[in-house]
């Protein structure tokens, strides 16, 4: 399984700052809207370095809680809390699968970007967060998009995984190539210019890195969270081919 907070921890060392916590803000007004925020309670479902449960924060949140699986995230987001100067957040070590995580309460907001497929129990961690929403409150969740070459990947990233460092290196600058020329051909956009605040050498450690590693397509998003008693607010489709889906659903008040 990789390690995901020794990632993050390496980012919010050597990638995070100032500039980078603005473009997080940014993204959280482009896709919830500052006006939503605002004196709003913000649950961060593998929270990692904690850049958007600080965001959040910044952007009138009165209350925000983040968690997850990795020691080292929490860690990282603490330091990156007391690095950006952002007070009264709060950051723990849980699971979305082990019993526990419904000790925070329900929330307006919560949001979990990039994260949930790499539990290796997609469907039952999204159900997990789902109760964590208040009635009539916000889902934000990006999935994995399904495409014909998601299971080869998946064997690449288990491959990584079991390889040792010195190859890990190699696959990391062969693929860096790769999905550098491979986003370019699809957005005409410069790769390095992340969205998010996010840093394009660490995404890809994430990437080819990040197993367990599941997909779905929007359509069995959209199906599984319309059964589970959601409404489907506002889509955003990942613009390469196996990026994340951006969805943000509302909790009907009926559930």
């Amino acid at each position: 399984m990789f390690n995901f907070g020794k990632n993050w921890q390496k980012f919010s060392e050597n990638a995070l700052d100032s500039k980078r916590f603005v473009d997080a803000k940014d993204s959280l007004r482009e896709l919830i809207g500052e006006t939503n925020i605002r004196n709003k309670t913000f649950l961060d479902v593998g929270s990692g370095s904690g850049l958007f449960s600080l965001a959040a924060k910044d952007l009138g949140a009165k209350k925000v809680i983040g968690f997850d699986i990795s020691p080292e995230s929490v860690d990282a987001a603490r330091a990156n809390a007391q690095k950006i100067g952002v007070k009264d957040i709060e950051f723990y070590r849980q699971s979305i699968l082990e019993e526990g995580y419904t000790q925070f309460g329900t929330f307006d907001i919560v949001y979990s970007w990039g994260v949930l497929h790499h539990t290796g129990n997609m469907y039952g961690a999204i159900k997990n967060v789902m109760k964590l929403v208040t009635n009539d409150g916000t889902f934000v969740i990006a999935i994995y998009n399904k495409h014909w070459t998601s299971p080869l990947w998946k064997l690449i990233k288990r491959l990584y995984n079991l390889s040792p460092k010195f190859f890990k290196k190699i696959m990391i600058y062969f693929f860096y190539v790769i999905i550098y020329i491979a986003k370019f051909l699809s957005t005409f956009k410069n790769p390095l210019k992340k969205r998010r605040g996010m840093n394009f050498y660490y995404d890809v450690i994430d990437w080819i890195g990040g197993y367990p590693y599941e997909y779905a397509s929007e359509k069995e998003i959209v199906s599984f969270f319309e059964n589970n008693g959601f409404t489907l607010e506002r889509f955003i489709k990942t613009q390469g081919m196996t990026g994340c889906n951006e969805f943000v659903f509302t909790k009907n008040s009926y559930m």
